[in-house]
């Protein structure tokens, strides 16, 4: 059997694999010494993170049916120590692209949904623009442990520091170390992210987490669905992600639970997720895709076990679906503690910079045409590749000169990246963000 684990931003929850010399296994739980510890660094942190939850389910906001949709801007941060760990733009676009994919309910594989489940998912309304990518050398290595997690990965020291965390959704993708206790292997993290906090709540310094330190982390090996790396989770054959890790953290980051309630001892069938369309379920799925699997009888509504929902520790081939439920609470939490993502950003250091050697104009542009100017003695060796705001490569040229005009005739209104890198060598020369306005 092979299994995979994450830890959840809401309740820093964490299910470890404690293994034995026979190679069978016993599942336990780090929940009460993760929160106990939460608790003991930032008072309040639980008792806030309750109540912006219930804020959220409080609101008379509805799963998206037409609504606005909401665009959330994010910015990645490659955090690297071996050339390996240093992913190429592709996957990064790629990412974003099951993203936008995932939460508008577009995925390729949203008709693998069961039918006794069909009409309890939608299309969350949510979709993402990559702001910039941001690539940092270190030498440090991100170890999980059960009093703290790696959020050196945050700082200008051994990581990447983040953009403004109201207004940016910022992702860290780096190694994360297994988790060991004693020199016993607990696993392998996949990746975390802290849930949304009323702020304005938050008792008088000791903010849980720092805003600085919001937002998510994946591992680098289980990042992009085009990522041919594989993490071994310690049991079994390693792991292929599809791109779901980031999926499911982002459902934390805005307001989601696991679907089985995180439950720590007892009657797991007891506990409840705080989403009333989702299944009753007494453990995680286990990195399974077992169709049969029913841990909870229930004489009302007897549902199997949801595989399906990205809020589960299912196979990340047969996660495909959000419910309405969970969809209702992210649109909460976008128009409540998340809403700064719904601003402009008033700084212009918000915003990334082409190289000097390299502009676009006008910016914001309603044309056709946007004018690019590129300086320098030479333009042989150069290479423009412009992305929409799904990642998608819409443009690949290498004729470059001085001065040329690139064609938006048959594009959309939104946000556009233009990348100039050296095609010998490689080398990313510079990236600079369009408004293409209609």
């Amino acid at each position: 059997m092979k299994k995979s684990l994450l830890i959840p931003a809401l309740t820093f929850m964490m299910s470890f694999g404690l293994y034995y010399s026979d190679d069978s296994q016993m599942m336990i739980c780090g929940d009460g010494i993760l929160k106990s510890q939460m608790e003991r660094n930032y008072p309040g942190y639980l008792d806030v993170v309750q109540k912006t939850f219930e804020d959220a389910k409080s609101r008379a906001i509805q799963p998206y049916r037409g609504q606005d949709i909401y665009t959330i801007p994010v910015v990645e941060h490659i955090v690297w120590k071996e050339e390996e760990e240093n992913l190429h733009d592709s996957i990064v676009f790629n990412q974003i692209e099951t993203l936008n994919e995932d939460f508008r309910r577009m995925n390729a594989d949203a008709d693998n949904i069961r039918s006794i489940f069909a009409d309890r998912v939608g299309d969350p309304g949510i979709e993402f623009e990559l702001v910039a990518i941001e690539r940092v050398q270190t030498n440090a290595e991100f170890t999980p442990t059960l009093t703290g997690l790696p959020d050196q990965v945050k700082d200008s020291i051994q990581g990447s520091v983040a953009w403004d965390t109201e207004h940016h959704m910022n992702i860290w993708v780096c190694k994360l170390q297994p988790l060991e206790v004693f020199g016993i292997p607990f696993g392998q993290v996949l990746g975390y992210a802290y849930p949304p906090a009323g702020l304005d709540n938050w008792p008088e310094g000791s903010s849980a987490p720092d805003p600085a330190f919001d937002g998510v982390v994946v591992d680098y090996r289980i990042f992009g669905r085009n990522n041919e790396l594989t993490i071994d989770p310690g049991i079994g054959e390693p792991v292929s992600g599809y791109g779901r890790t980031a999926t499911h953290e982002v459902g934390h980051y805005l307001g989601l639970r696991h679907i089985w309630g995180d439950v720590l001892l007892g009657d797991g069938c007891s506990e409840d997720d705080g989403v009333e369309d989702t299944p009753n379920q007494a453990s995680s799925s286990e990195w399974s895709c077992d169709t049969t699997r029913n841990t909870c009888i229930d004489t009302l509504e007897n549902l199997p076990d949801m595989i399906e929902n990205y809020m589960d520790y299912s196979d990340e081939r047969c996660m495909n679906s959000f419910t309405l439920g969970q969809i209702a609470i992210m649109r909460a939490v976008m128009e409540g503690p998340r809403s700064g993502l719904l601003e402009e950003p008033t700084s212009t250091e918000e915003i990334p910079t082409a190289s000097p050697n390299f502009r676009l104009f006008p910016n914001p542009v309603s044309f056709n045409e946007v004018n690019l100017a590129i300086g320098g003695s030479s333009h042989q060796h150069l290479r423009l590749q412009v992305f929409d705001s799904m990642g998608r490569l819409i443009k690949d040229r290498s004729d470059l000169s001085e001065m040329q005009s690139i064609d938006l005739a048959n594009q959309s209104r939104g946000m556009y990246l233009f990348r100039i890198s050296n095609r010998k060598t490689g080398e990313l020369l510079g990236v600079e963000k369009l408004v293409l306005q209609r």
